[in-house]
């Protein structure tokens, strides 16, 4: 009997889950190795880059196709890549109050069981245009499993806290 293998990819995939056992991210950089905000953030929460929105059938301009080529070969050579797999987003922005003034976030939470693992910004912070940030997510510390850590059983009722990040469960 013949043995099928798969090739083994370039980088490895590092999975994430919510408490409740729910996928939510797949990444080829494993959290620990992600940047944090600051510490007047409240959150220390974990810089997740989003890969840009595949182009739509209707995108026909070959100038724009020339030019999403570029960014896809690009992005292939960048090292980093990731996907939220099942979480939904607020509609409705909540507006947290900071030490240097206010932050609109628009929560990401479980597909499932709807607890918070991280938010989006709100460009209007940045002066740049208006509406959600969907470049980058906000992981929560302290809101995600590793594969590993649940297949391994990790206890999680100590580490979970949300006092004085602003987030309503």
């Amino acid at each position: 009997m013949d043995t099928i293998t798969a090739p083994s990819p370039s980088s490895p995939i590092h999975t994430y889950h919510c408490l409740c056992t729910h996928l939510i991210i797949a990444t080829t950089t494993p959290l620990t190795s992600l940047p944090r905000r600051s510490e007047n953030s409240m959150d220390r929460a974990y810089i997740l880059s989003l890969p840009p929105p595949p182009p739509t059938n209707t995108d026909s301009d070959s100038e724009d196709d020339a030019a999403n080529m570029e960014r896809t070969a690009k992005r292939t050579a960048d090292t980093h890549y990731a996907l939220l797999l099942s979480t939904t987003t607020d509609k409705k922005a909540q507006i947290v109050t900071r030490t240097d003034g206010f932050e609109k976030r628009y929560m990401q939470r479980c597909g499932r069981c709807r607890l918070p693992i991280g938010y989006q910004l709100d460009w209007g912070q940045y002066g740049e245009k208006e509406g959600k940030r969907e470049d980058v997510v906000y992981l929560l510390p302290g809101g995600l499993l590793s594969t590993d850590e649940m297949a391994s059983g990790k206890d999680m009722a100590g580490s979970i806290g949300f006092a004085g990040a602003g987030i309503e469960a």
